[in-house]
Formats: C-alpha cells, sequence, structure tokens
C-alpha cells in the first residue's frame, strides 16, 4: 500500500468497521497525537489512495465528521477471530478445537506490527491480547479433555514463553506436560514460576497453580474424566455492546480470588444477566471442572425457584443419580458441597431474590467461582460471605445507540440520528427497553424510528409501548413483579412517589407524601434503593429512572381522588413551609406567611445563608415543579407564596430571567385573589427586576402601582419608594430620584427600620457617584455600614460597593481595593452571583489602573464568566475589556 501511515489509516478504520471515525480521531491516531499543519491534507490524500486498492466486498466512505470502512466482518482478521472464538464457546470439544486453532491461525505476528501507530496499537492490543491468550487457554483445555495433552503443549508453550507470570497458562501447560508423560519438566517449570513470582512479585503460586503441582506429584496419569463437567451457561445475548469497564472490574475483584462470589445488582431489564453471562463466557476456560447454571426466578410471575430443586438439578449434573440424592436441603447442600470439593467449578446463579435462596447453593470449595445476579442488592451476601458486589447501571448513550445499531443496521441508524439519540433516552438507556424498541422497528421496515419516538412521547402510553403482550414481557411487567414484592409501608410511599413531579427526593419529603415521621421515610426509601427502585443518588436523598417514574404514575391513578389531592397538598405544603424558612434566610424584612394547612411533621433545619442556598439549590427543580402543580391546580395562594420563595433564592443568584417570569405569575394569582399587599410585594419586585433588564419605564410604572396600593402601610410605602428611587436613578432621573430615595429615608426613619435606612442611604450614595459628589456619597455609605445589624445582607455587599467606588472616585485606589476585596468576600460568603461579578470587575478596573492588564485580567475573566451564567448584557462589553487585556500595549 505504499506509505506507512496509509497503513495505519487503515487499520484505525478496519479496527472500527462499520462506524464511523473522525477525521480529528484519525489524525490522532496516525500522527501519534502530534499532528502537523499539513496532516488534514495528508490524511485526505491517504484516503484518496485507499479507495484506489479496496475491493471484495469493502468500501471507504464519507460520512461526518469523518469516514466509515464499510463490510461485512469476516473481512477482518480482528472480527473473524471474535467470532470463531465465540462459537467456540459453544461447541462441543471436537468442533471447539477445530475453531479455535482457526481462530489462533488468524494471528501471524505481534499485532500491528506493520503499522508504525504507536497510540492506535495501545488503543487495542491489551484487549485483542487478552482475548488470544483466552482462546489458547480455552484450546488448550478442550485439546487435554480429548485426550492430546501434547497437542497442548504445543498450543502453550509460546503463549507461556511470552507471559510467563500468567499462572492459568502455566498451571494448563503443567497439567498438559505431566499428563503427556513429561513430569520431570512439569516440576521444573512449576518450580521456575514460583520462584518468578516470589523475585518479581513477591507473592506464592495461586490455588490453580498450587492444584496443578499436587496433581503432578500425586502421580495422577489421566486429566479429569469428560462426562463428569457439566456445561450449563446459556448462550450470551446477541448484539451485546460496551461493558468493557464493568467486566474489567468484574475480573478484578474476582479473578485469582479464593472462594470468590461476584453479585451483580441493579434494575429490571438494564442487562445483569447479558453482562454476567458475558464475562462467564469469558472465563469459561478457568474452569476445566465444569460450569452450573439456574434461573431462581427471582422476579418471575411465579414462585421463586425453591433452593431444593435447584440442588436437585446441580446434582444431577454432577452424575448423581435421583436414588442417591438426600432428601432434605441441609442433605443436598452437603452433597453438593463433597462433589465441588478440590474441583473448579463456575455457579451461576441468575435472578436472586434474597441471601437465603442463595446461601445453600454456595459451593465449599474455594476453587470455585459464583456469580449471582438480582434486582435486590442482597447485601446479607456481602456482609457475611465476603461477596464483591458490582451495581450495573444503565448504558452510555454510545453503547446505547450501539444495541440499536446491532438491532436495525447501521445504514438505518444512520438515517435518523436525532431520533435514534432521542429513543435512547426515551427508553432510559435500559437494554430491555432498547431492545423491545429495536424488535418493533424490525419487525416494521417501512415505520421511520422517529415514528416510534413521536409515539413514546406520550407518557401516557410510553410503557405499553415499551412491552411485548403476547409474551408477558416488558418493562411495565418487570417493575409490576418488583412492586408486588414491597412490604405494605414502602409499596405505600411508592405509589404515592407517583404523585412527586420531579425525579429525586430526600426522606423529609417522603415523610410528607405519606404523613409519617421521617426515620420511617428513611426506612421505606431504603427498601426501595434495596430493590432497585430507586437509587441513592447522594446521602439520604434518592433518584429514579424516568420509566420508573412513569410506572409510578400508573400506580397513583389507582387511588382515590381524595387521597391524590390530600397528598398533593401535603407535598405542596412541605415545599412551602421548609422554602419559607430559607427564603428569611436570604432576603431583608421577611414577613412570614400564615399558618398553613398541612405543617410537616420532619423538616430539615436550615440555620444559615449557606444552608438555606444549598437547600434551594437542591430542590430548585422541585420547587419549579410543585408552583406547576399549583398552577395547574388552581391553589392561587400557594401558588403566589411558593413564586416569592422562588424569587428570594434567584434575586440572590442573580438569575433575573426567571425572575421575571415568577414575578408574572406570583402577581397573576395575587391579582385573582384580590390580596393587595401581596400583588404590591409581586409589583414591587417585578420593578427592580425590570430596571435590572434596563426595562425602566416599565419598572417605573410597577413601583408607582406598588406605591397606590399600600393602603397606609407604611412599611410598604418605604419599600414602594424605596424601588422607585432605585428605578429613576437607572433611568438617570437623578433630581427625581434623589427627592423620592430621601423620601424613603424619612419613612424608614419614622418606623424605626435601620435595615432599610442603610439600604436607602446606599442608594442615595450612588445618586450622588452620578452626580459626581464622591464626597458626599462617601459619607452616606459608610453611614449606611454602620446601620447594617450584625447578620450580613444583599444590602450590605452593595454598600462595601459603593463605598469602593466613591473612594475610586476621589483616587483613594488603596481603600477602593480595600472595600471592593471586602464585598467580595461577603458576597462569596453569601452566595450572591451578582454582587461577586461586580465586586471582580470593580477590583480589575483598579488593578488595569494601577497594575496594568495582566493583574486585572483574572478578576475580569471572572466576572466575565459570572456575568455569562447569569445572562446580563454587561458581558459582552466586559468581552471587549478581556480582549484588550489579552494583548497589553507595551
Amino acid at each position: 500500500m505504499g506509505a506507512a501511515k496509509r497503513r495505519t489509516v487503515l487499520a484505525a478504520l478496519a479496527l472500527e468497521l462499520n462506524r464511523v471515525v473522525s477525521g480529528d480521531r484519525l489524525l490522532e491516531l496516525v500522527w501519534d497525537g502530534s499532528p502537523p499543519p499539513q496532516a488534514k491534507a495528508a490524511l485526505q490524500g491517504h484516503i484518496a489512495q485507499l479507495r484506489k486498492v479496496l475491493g471484495g466486498g469493502v468500501a471507504l466512505v464519507t460520512r461526518s465528521p469523518g469516514y466509515v470502512l464499510t463490510g461485512e466482518r469476516a473481512a477482518v482478521d480482528v472480527f473473524r477471530f471474535e467470532d470463531l472464538l465465540a462459537s467456540a464457546r459453544e461447541a462441543a470439544d471436537e468442533d471447539a478445537a477445530r475453531l479455535l486453532r482457526e481462530a489462533l491461525a488468524l494471528w501471524r505476528g505481534p499485532l500491528l506490527a506493520d503499522v508504525p501507530g504507536d497510540q492506535l496499537r495501545e488503543a487495542v492490543s491489551a484487549r485483542l491480547e487478552e482475548l488470544r491468550l483466552v482462546a489458547v487457554q480455552e484450546l488448550a483445555t478442550r485439546l487435554t479433555r480429548l485426550d492430546r495433552a501434547a497437542e497442548a503443549v504445543s498450543a502453550l508453550r509460546d503463549a507461556v514463553e511470552a507471559n510467563p507470570l500468567r499462572e492459568a497458562l502455566v498451571s494448563r501447560l503443567v497439567l498438559a506436560l505431566h499428563w503427556s508423560g513429561r513430569q520431570a519438566e512439569a516440576l521444573a517449570l512449576f518450580h521456575r514460576t514460583r520462584e518468578r513470582l516470589a523475585d518479581e512479585l513477591g507473592v506464592d503460586p495461586g490455588p490453580e497453580l498450587r492444584e496443578a503441582y499436587q496433581t503432578v506429584l500425586a502421580g495422577d496419569t489421566a486429566p479429569p474424566p469428560v462426562d463428569r463437567a457439566p456445561a450449563q451457561l446459556p448462550r450470551e445475548h446477541r448484539g451485546f455492546v460496551g461493558r468493557e469497564e464493568e467486566l474489567s472490574d468484574l475480573g478484578a475483584a474476582l479473578t485469582g480470588q479464593d472462594s470468590a462470589i461476584g453479585l451483580l445488582v441493579g434494575p429490571a431489564g438494564v442487562g445483569k444477566t447479558a453482562l454476567a453471562l458475558r464475562w462467564a463466557h469469558r472465563v469459561a476456560g478457568d474452569f476445566p471442572d465444569g460450569q452450573l447454571f439456574v434461573n431462581l426466578r427471582g422476579f418471575d410471575e411465579t414462585e421463586p425457584l425453591d433452593p431444593r430443586t435447584a440442588l436437585i438439578g446441580f446434582l444431577r449434573a454432577l452424575g448423581l443419580t435421583d436414588s442417591q440424592i438426600a432428601a432434605d436441603l441441609e442433605g443436598q447442600a452437603a452433597q453438593y458441597r463433597s462433589l465441588l470439593a478440590g474441583r473448579r467449578v463456575l455457579v451461576f446463579l441468575d435472578n436472586a431474590r434474597s441471601a437465603e435462596q442463595v446461601r445453600p447453593l454456595l459451593p465449599g470449595s474455594p476453587r470455585c467461582l459464583v456469580l449471582v445476579t438480582s434486582r435486590h442488592r442482597l447485601d446479607d451476601l456481602v456482609v457475611t460471605e465476603g461477596a464483591s458486589s458490582l451495581h450495573v447501571p444503565t448504558l452510555p448513550e454510545a453503547s446505547a445507540e450501539d444495541l440499536l445499531t446491532a438491532l436495525l443496521g447501521r445504514q438505518r441508524i444512520e438515517q435518523e440520528p436525532e431520533a435514534v439519540a432521542e429513543l435512547v433516552e426515551l427508553c432510559d438507556r435500559l437494554p430491555l427497553a432498547l431492545r423491545i424498541a429495536g424488535a418493533r422497528l424490525a419487525s416494521r421496515p417501512r415505520w421511520t424510528i422517529q415514528s416510534l419516538v413521536d409515539e413514546l412521547r406520550d407518557e401516557q402510553g410510553r410503557l405499553s409501548a415499551l412491552s411485548l403482550p403476547e409474551a408477558g414481557r416488558g418493562v411495565h411487567a418487570a417493575l409490576a413483579v418488583s412492586y408486588r414484592e414491597l412490604p405494605e409501608g414502602a409499596a405505600r410511599l411508592f405509589r404515592r412517589l407517583g404523585l412527586h413531579p420531579g425525579t429525586d427526593l430526600d426522606s423529609y419529603t417522603a415523610a410528607a407524601l405519606l404523613d409519617i415521621n421521617v426515620v420511617s421515610a428513611r426506612t421505606h426509601l431504603r427498601t426501595l434503593a434495596y430493590a432497585n427502585l430507586l437509587h441513592e443518588s447522594t446521602p439520604d436523598r434518592y433518584s429514579r429512572h424516568d420509566l420508573v417514574r412513569l410506572f409510578t404514575h400508573h400506580l397513583a391513578a389507582t387511588e382515590s381522588e381524595v387521597d391524590k389531592q390530600v397528598s398533593t397538598n401535603r407535598l405542596l405544603d412541605y415545599y412551602l413551609h421548609v422554602a419559607d424558612r430559607a427564603r428569611a434566610h436570604l432576603s431583608d424584612h421577611v414577613r412570614p406567611f400564615g399558618p398553613i394547612e398541612h405543617r410537616p411533621s420532619s423538616f430539615p433545619e436550615l440555620s444559615s445563608n449557606a444552608a438555606a442556598l444549598e437547600w434551594f439549590a437542591l430542590e430548585e427543580a422541585n420547587l419549579g415543579l410543585a408552583l406547576d402543580i399549583a398552577v395547574n391546580g388552581g391553589q392561587r395562594e400557594r401558588t403566589w407564596q411558593l413564586a416569592l420563595c422562588l424569587d428570594a433564592f434567584h434575586f440572590r443568584r442573580g438569575n433575573r430571567l426567571d425572575r421575571l417570569a415568577l414575578c408574572r405569575i406570583g402577581l397573576a394569582a395575587a391579582r385573582s385573589l384580590g390580596d393587595r399587599h401581596a400583588e404590591a410585594t409581586f409589583l414591587l419586585r417585578l420593578g427592580s427586576t425590570l430596571a435590572d433588564l434596563g426595562r425602566i419605564d416599565e419598572a417605573i410604572q410597577a413601583c408607582t402601582r406598588a406605591a397606590a396600593l399600600s393602603d397606609g402601610d407604611r412599611h410598604l410605602e418605604l419599600a414602594a419608594l424605596a424601588n422607585l428611587g432605585y428605578c429613576l436613578m437607572a433611568d438617570d432621573q437623578l433630581d427625581r430620584a434623589q427627592a423620592t430615595i430621601l423620601d424613603a429615608l424619612e419613612v424608614a426613619r419614622e418606623v424605626g427600620d435601620d435595615r432599610s435606612q442603610a439600604s436607602i442611604q446606599n442608594n442615595l450614595a450612588n445618586v450622588l457617584l452620578r452626580k459626581h459628589r464622591p464626597e458626599e456619597a462617601l459619607r452616606h455609605a459608610r453611614e449606611a455600614l454602620g446601620l447594617f445589624p450584625a447578620a450580613p445582607s444583599k444590602a450590605h455587599t452593595a454598600t462595601l460597593h459603593t463605598v469602593g467606588a466613591a473612594s475610586q472616585q476621589l483616587g483613594r485606589a488603596d481603600e477602593a481595593l480595600e472595600s471592593y476585596r471586602a464585598g467580595l468576600a461577603l458576597a462569596a460568603r453569601l452566595g450572591d452571583r451578582y454582587q461577586e461579578a461586580l465586586c471582580h470587575r470593580a477590583i480589575g478596573d483598579v488593578l488595569e489602573q494601577s497594575e496594568g492588564p495582566s493583574a486585572a485580567r483574572p478578576h475580569y475573566l471572572a466576572a466575565y464568566q459570572l456575568y455569562r451564567d447569569l445572562r446580563l448584557a454587561d458581558a459582552d462589553d466586559l468581552a471587549r475589556k478581556l480582549d484588550h487585556t489579552a494583548c497589553p500595549t507595551p
């Protein structure tokens, strides 16, 4: 093919046969991570030359964002090797030996020996080399069973020489040499390996190699009889994709361990059995005495399988006749352990319901390995039996798409990439749901993928669309079995979760739904997590997959209308009660709400600004959904109260567009109730938000209307005047703003409200700054600082910024920096991102004048990121400032 790099291009594409490899990825692989400027043109040249020489059903196609090599799997030796290895696992010994020799014959030396790309070789060599060694081990096992030990020696010798510390290979060669009548060589090999293990790794030989050594010493010259080795593993699932991380974790936890038990747990339909089968077939060659398998039916429609029934099946597979099998469970378990003593057998216990169902089926031999799958966590096996537990997650997005590709073909998938991505998410990336969706599309070749996506978007019918009614299988059926096995308290909570609008919740919320104490709620949540119907994402916080959420909606629909309404109101009142307590930490002049209908008995104690902000951040999505429930249910008082609480959070965070939407929702609810005080409150908050967004005329109208609604309420009148003054200042109506602010200041003094007086003094200082009267501004700002109470507030932070601005106008750079930095520290402490942005920018301005652009740039960058996050128009102006500081003039 000419150029060496052209071989690397072809190899990279061949190793991803029928999958797109991006141009950027090819450049990285071909030039080992350092492509020169001309590399892109060179790559295009290599592609063009390859197209001229490729043939035989293989084509090189341009497909965004790169290229794809198309063809049958048999066209690439790597895939021929993998397919032959898979076929051999399911074949009888004679056929398996032939298939394995054919597979190994495809290896003609080191992997990618004629390809110069080190990065490409490193990306694939470990996995393929491991598969080659597995094939060698399996071939040796099959040849030994066929009484062809001499051939096994030939198959093993080179592999052992290249991998002298791989004990599985060495033990097989020791036995093959022994059974070929070459005991001295076998013993010499064992002792060389033992010394090397000690010198290089500081360990002794493992149980398998020690067992092989004992066999040689015992002089047993015949391998175990073939008819005593059951091979019960079911065939692997077709179209298995991904899971390399989980397979690696299983290998790390179980390989080379005595009495190992691997426990794979996860929700219904996540692919636990398929994953366990893939790993079991990979390591089956390490268990020459056989593999046992039983489906314990722990989550079938019928009763779980009795351990006695499973034991009888195992005992028969191990050679006992029915007349020889003990009558009781204890006797059967003892026979089972006796038959497995000293043997190396893989035991696969699928769909276990409980540790009690599993325990009688555990071998006594340390050389055996057990795989268990379950929807329950089976923590008891971890505690009492030392099981290694692996939680099986849903598939990553790429693997989920690969699964659909295996079912539907690449051409159909590539025609609708957006629909495929949405289908993956609608199926929650659950293999069961994806397989059902793929089966429906495969049997209807004229359907578009988008048509199924449109059907699944309807939440009411999604679960039924992901079921196979004629087979009684699907997501709904799988979840129904898990639900039926729940104790009553947990089942009741699971039903009520259908009334919760979000995807996650904590134990306090669960307690409110059921009107129980938080300790009982935690017990029920842990039961649901144990059954993998919920997932404990962080301590005491539980999430659920979307399909589980839809199933709980189905269950909630079976409850009475009265029960559903009462539980919903309890939920809203829980969020309202805690949000009101959190609001008190974030806002000045908080007027607590009146008594609520359902006061929760348990709720989190929020004792600081930081705790209140953290709670709001965790519950922001749920609070928004709770507000939707209140709006849609016509619950106007709960609507404006929830909106006011959320507005306090977004005010602190500086999210003005969110505030605008909340103020309008709250204002509409207050007006429809005829609650003039609530209406005025939202008009004031709407006014300040509109002013910050530059919509001054609308802001002034809102504040003027709020003042008209005050009805002699001096505190409300004070807030209206203060906000109106702020809006007039923002509109540069400075004389009118000053007069209005002074009126507000007089009212604040009358009612004895020091906190409001401090905020108004700060606004007056800002008006004076705009009038270029910094001395007066500084005096008012400092007076304001003296009026604030000990507990810090947002207004306190703003006043520190004003002191800094006045000092800066007076040319006192050091004093300005000191005040800005104090304001920045306080804003960070309070979680006030808007004031953080202002202080960062102000510090940058001072440093640019005093120390130069390089000193200012970190503060400008921090301010710019905050402006972007808060969606503030000032971000564009600051971007220009950053461009200037990036290239300072000498």
